[in-house]
């Protein structure tokens, strides 16, 4: 069985032109990924083999230049679409300049044919190269196996211009295409354009779709304003090292991050300000994993918590103080800060014994180390005890202390707040010690509704008195009380942490309730005595 040279021209024409609009299809129009210019090469090069099949009636002159200008023009195309979709600046002048130095070649060289057909292909092979170059320089940036599919189109593309290289070179011939016969030489040489079309046509396309497909799975695991995993992945990296711990003992330690007074920060900076503070944080501490296998991740609002696999108490320490005083090196300005600069407090908890039940466990021992952290000054590391000393003073670890500066001078206010501080440290005390969560969820429904109370006996004396800020008062006691609610529904589901408690008693509770609006609030009622 023969190969028909024009029916093989008629394939290729075919299969390339089903294939160029395939890509064009698929292009996006919002999206620099090179799909238009490949589309494009693809469509350009197939109309090369159209003015080669009628160089007869075109005549010799016009036809090979359309063609040689043609397939000069589909490198360039291809070119431009690598660049691209590596977002790269494109140099024009290497992409370009072989297009009109192949046609300025041809023109000179006309009636000497060997040397026209050698330039020419030497000049197409330096397109091919420089395509291939620059695949080559990013294939370790590049995510999945598209790319191979697209140099070996481009290996064959330039083996075949090499082939004609030497066979013009060896007979001093050159073949022109032979429409009428079957010759050997040009079924191969024809058979391998129509494979290295397909190559070219699949592996972009495929390249493509693997950089979209790696895109979205980091977009599915990274959080959007820091760039570090989020809460989601590290989840699942939580469990699976949990797992490797159940199944080999390996240990491995967490260490929970929460930048100072940021609160404080953003009312004072902005919120773009706390956004870049955020930015800048979490590069200090991304600079710090210095283990393939080591885990940072935004864990929420200002916390940060990192996963570090086959890791030991002291070394979890070690790596948690290098963060700490890399953040302090940044010497960020914080006006609300008592320190005048930016700092971070850090809890660190590592499983190296059965101390912890679950993984939960072991998240909740370092948020509680992290807040003793915080309530020991701020600016420091501190580590969780383990599950066997926790159980000796629970209560002590965590605890709200009264201070004489809390009194307002009535009786009956300085009653309500003392109770609700008694309260709250028995329930701190109480989610340390492990009690059962539902006595516990009841505890924190009662502590909620004597909240509510104290509010509205507040609000009746608010009213009473004429407080020209009454109304912005209560406002806050319906915003504190509509948190507090927040926080037992979270218990309820599990998803509670000390710390999310221990900053809504200290931040919200005292520092913008007692020791903020209620003080406004004493000293109007002194003023107007």
């Amino acid at each position: 069985m023969t190969a028909d040279i024009h029916t093989l021209l008629l394939v290729i024409v075919l299969t390339g032109t089903v294939l160029a609009l395939s890509v064009a299809v698929v292009a996006h129009q919002d999206q620099r990924d090179g799909m238009r210019y490949w589309a494009a090469g693809l469509g350009v090069h197939i109309a090369s083999y159209v003015f080669l099949s009628q160089v007869g009636n075109l005549g010799q002159f016009a036809g090979l230049l359309v063609v040689i200008v043609l397939r000069a023009s589909a490198w360039a195309l291809f070119a431009e679409g690598l660049f691209e979709f590596y977002r790269r600046r494109a140099p024009r002048l290497l992409i370009w300049g072989p297009v009109v130095a192949e046609t300025v070649a041809f023109v000179l060289l006309f009636e000497h044919a060997t040397y026209r057909s050698l330039v020419v292909s030497l000049i197409s092979v330096f397109q091919g190269g420089l395509a291939l170059g620059l695949m080559l320089q990013s294939r370790r940036h590049t995510p999945g196996r598209g790319q191979y599919f697209l140099m070996t189109g481009l290996v064959m593309a330039m083996a075949l211009l090499s082939f004609r290289v030497l066979e013009v070179m060896r007979t001093g011939l050159v073949g022109m295409l032979d429409t009428t016969g079957s010759n050997p030489v040009q079924v191969i040489s024809l058979l391998g354009v129509l494979l290295t079309l397909v190559l070219l046509s699949i592996g972009f396309v495929l390249m493509s779709k693997d950089r979209s497909d790696d895109q979205n799975r980091q977009l599915a695991t990274q959080d959007e304003l820091t760039g570090l995993a989020n809460r989601r992945h590290l989840n699942h990296v939580l469990a699976q090292e949990w797992a490797r711990f159940k199944r080999s003992g390996q240990p491995f330690a967490l260490v929970m991050i929460d930048i100072d007074h940021f609160k404080l920060y953003n009312d004072h900076y902005g919120h773009p300000a706390g956004d870049a503070c955020l930015r800048q944080i979490a590069e200090v501490i991304q600079s710090g994993m210095r283990r393939a296998g080591d885990l940072a991740a935004r864990y929420g609002g200002e916390e940060f918590l990192l996963i570090l696999p086959n890791t030991q108490a002291q070394d979890g320490l070690r790596l948690a103080e290098a963060v700490r005083q890399s953040v302090e090196r940044l010497n960020l300005p914080h006006a609300k800060s008592p320190l005048g600069r930016l700092t971070v407090s850090l809890g660190v908890a590592a499983m190296a014994d059965a101390h912890y039940a679950d993984a939960s466990g072991l998240l909740s021992a370092a948020d509680a180390a992290l807040y003793i952290a915080k309530q020991e000054g701020r600016n420091r590391v501190r580590l969780a005890q383990t599950g066997k000393h926790t159980a000796s003073a629970p209560g002590k670890l965590v605890q709200l202390v009264w201070h004489a500066s809390y009194e307002s001078g009535y009786a009956v206010m300085d009653t309500h707040h003392r109770k609700l501080f008694a309260e709250a440290n028995d329930i701190l005390g109480l989610i340390l010690s492990g009690q059962n969560a539902a006595s516990l969820a009841d505890r924190m429904d009662a502590f909620v509704a004597d909240i509510g109370e104290h509010f509205l006996e507040e609000e009746v004396l608010l009213f009473q008195s004429a407080y020209p800020a009454a109304a912005e008062h209560a406002k806050l006691h319906r915003e504190l009380l509509a948190q507090g609610h927040t926080l037992v529904a979270q218990f309820k589901s599990g998803h509670l942490l000390i710390g999310d408690l221990f900053v809504y008693l200290t931040q919200e509770v005292v520092a913008r309730h007692i020791l903020s609006a209620d003080r406004e609030f004493v000293s109007f009622l002194h003023t107007k005595a």
